[in-house]
């Protein structure tokens, strides 16, 4: 008995949100899918930087063996030695008479002639480079002004494949609680049948008892119990049955609410009682279209098409880049090539403009022809959603209909049962007939379980249909 009680008291009655909080908790696919959410808004995110200016930085280092030489050496010669080629060609010119031997005696020339060297041996080596060390870096920005329309339209597909992502992920959660609400219903659904399987055995077992003593009395023959307990073994037999089906589905529960498979608990909704009767109201098509996430991705889906033509026509727009910066070398450029660093700002237009092309035809009509295809797809889908509900409102009214009809069963039988009991107690009743008073009382409980989990099954679906978010509890 103390056991009894302490597994009583260590079950735990589970809601109906209490499950879907933990399934969403616990669901992989949610966490791939809110991944997938954060991936398209960075995507998203770089495509608005492509209208911000682009920064870059380079650097170079290079050393080399030889320096580059801007004269020959043939010229480098010619200049060294200028002066001595010139006196050459004067004394050439004069030949041998007065003049010349004067101009030699004195000396002039070979003065002359050495400074003009020195001077051509300066301009050799002010003209040679050294360039065996090179250091050059720079800086640079480029800013987009006219790219064709294309920038635009790449971020509007980016906004849009991340409304896409996000959709994607409420129709996860919508799965998922559909999922869990089917489970947690089944469970309910078996606990109800399971205690209704334990009553039909009380009955059974109390009814082998009377028989049992009016064999003994006289007044009923073995014939009538052997039938009350072949009665009764299939009601134990179909008790146990149920309590199998009833551990699978709690471990099925369990399992997708990210709980321990063994857990034990009840639901709090296991006492079906009276379903609220919910009347029917006038569908508004337009709104279900605007609440269906499967028309807003569509409708996500026209966007990028849309966009898509304006990407291909771009092709034909001219490019407009801005693009400025600064560059400093080692040897300075800009000072006769001296060691040390200096360096210049510049900055500039650059202007595109595509001439013709086959291929950005053809990128334009395949671009229009997936834009009509998305449209087809928009009026193809609103006609299956409203069949779709239509359908769905349909088998609602139905199992309205069942559940109202297994109700008046229930009452039915509630008093055909207690009439053949009393009749029974009386003696002008047999115990074959209250059997099956007694089944007929299973039989009218059971529908009325089934009507009511599909009524509450049929409203989710409903509810799905309409595109009604369900009211979470986080």
């Amino acid at each position: 008995m103390l056991a009894a009680i302490m597994s009583l008291a260590a079950q735990q009655r589970l809601s109906l949100d209490y499950c879907r909080y933990h399934a969403l908790k616990s669901n992989k696919n949610l966490l791939v899918a809110d991944e997938k959410k954060t991936q398209s808004e960075a995507i998203k995110q770089m495509a608005f930087d492509q209208f911000l200016p682009r920064v870059t930085a380079n650097g170079t280092a290079m050393w080399s063996s030889r320096s580059v030489q801007l004269l020959s050496d043939e010229q480098q010669d010619n200049l060294s030695n200028l002066g001595t080629n010139i006196s050459t060609s004067i004394a050439e010119r004069l030949g041998n008479g007065i003049i010349a031997n004067y101009i030699a005696n004195t000396g002039i020339v070979h003065s002359i002639s050495g400074r003009i060297n020195n001077i051509g041996q300066g301009l050799v080596d002010d003209m040679s480079i050294d360039t065996r060390a090179i250091y050059a870096g720079m800086v640079s920005v480029t800013q987009p002004i006219f790219m064709g329309g294309k920038l635009v339209a790449l971020y509007n597909i980016a906004s849009a494949n991340a409304e896409v992502k996000d959709l994607e992920y409420i129709k996860a959660v919508e799965d998922l609680v559909i999922q869990v609400d089917e489970y947690y219903w089944r469970v309910v659904s078996i606990e109800n049948k399971y205690r209704l399987a334990k009553d039909f055995c009380n009955l059974l077992d109390t009814l082998n008892r009377n028989v049992g003593e009016m064999v003994a009395t006289g007044v009923a023959t073995r014939s009538d119990q052997l039938k009350v307990q072949v009665k009764l073994n299939e009601a134990q037999m179909a008790l146990a049955k149920a309590e199998n089906g009833l551990s699978l589905a709690k471990m099925a529960l369990a399992q997708l609410c990210g709980m321990p498979l063994d857990s034990d608990f009840t639901t709090e909704d296991g006492d079906l009682g009276n379903l609220p009767l919910i009347t029917d109201t006038t569908i508004d098509m337009n709104r279900v279209y605007n609440n269906r996430n499967e028309m807003k991705m569509l409708h996500q889906a026209e966007r990028i098409a849309k966009e898509s033509v304006v990407i291909a026509r771009s092709t034909f727009m001219p490019n407009i880049v801005a693009n400025g910066g600064y560059i400093i070398s080692n040897p300075n450029l800009f000072n006769g090539f001296e060691q040390q660093f200096d360096g210049m700002f510049y900055g500039g237009v650059v202007l595109n403009i595509p001439i013709a092309h086959p291929t950005s035809f053809h990128s334009v009509k395949l671009a229009k022809s997936k834009q009509r295809e998305v449209k087809y797809q928009v009026s193809e889908a609103k006609e299956m959603i409203q069949l779709q509900v239509t359908q769905i409102s349909q088998q609602r009214k139905v199992s309205m209909k069942n559940y109202l009809q297994a109700e008046s069963n229930i009452q039915n039988a509630e008093e055909n049962l207690r009439l053949a009991q009393a009749s029974f107690n009386a003696g002008v009743l047999s115990a074959s007939d209250l059997m099956g008073a007694q089944t007929a009382w299973l039989k009218a409980f059971s529908e009325k379980i089934d009507a009511a989990i599909e009524l509450k099954i049929n409203d989710l679906y409903l509810n799905r249909a309409l595109g009604e978010t369900q009211n979470l509890n986080y």
